[in-house]
């Protein structure tokens, strides 16, 4: 029996993670938030805009740190993206006027911003606050993170 050793640490488990532990995230941070700042960024795609300002007008999660700074970025990501698919407007007249084929490849254009919004949502969804290029630094140059 003396070649059966106990494990009593975190280093001699799997992957080196304790049982019960938030790995990658915040301590502290309920499952509810987590699943609200996931929401914020999901809904964009069905409801613009409705869910993050009601999180952000909800007293509940208006004292989440957490919540408020996905709630903050996703609103700020739909700006961006209101901003960019008018560009691809432009983009897309462009290609099709110059060459009637590109308007059955550029179309696809349109559907980058649903990568980035389901992106974050899972981001968010495992408690992690990640850096929006451009976007995070804005946002705290500006006093709104």
């Amino acid at each position: 029996m003396s070649g059966v050793r106990q494990n009593s640490n975190a280093a001699d488990e799997p992957f080196g993670v304790e049982q019960g532990s938030s790995v990658g995230g915040p301590v502290g941070l309920t499952e509810n938030e987590k699943l609200m700042a996931c929401l914020s960024y999901a809904s964009q795609l069905i409801l613009p805009a409705v869910l993050p300002i009601i999180l952000l007008l909800t007293e509940e999660y208006k004292r989440s740190p957490f919540v408020r700074h996905h709630a903050v970025h996703s609103l700020a990501l739909l700006a961006a993206t209101i901003i960019y698919e008018l560009a691809m407007v432009g983009v897309f007249a462009l290609a099709s006027a110059v060459v009637a084929c590109l308007a059955c490849v550029v179309w696809l254009l349109f559907l980058v911003p649903v990568g980035a919004f389901i992106y974050y949502a899972v981001v968010a969804l495992k408690g992690r606050s990640p850096e929006v290029p451009y976007l995070t630094k804005f946002l705290k140059d500006s006093n709104w993170l």
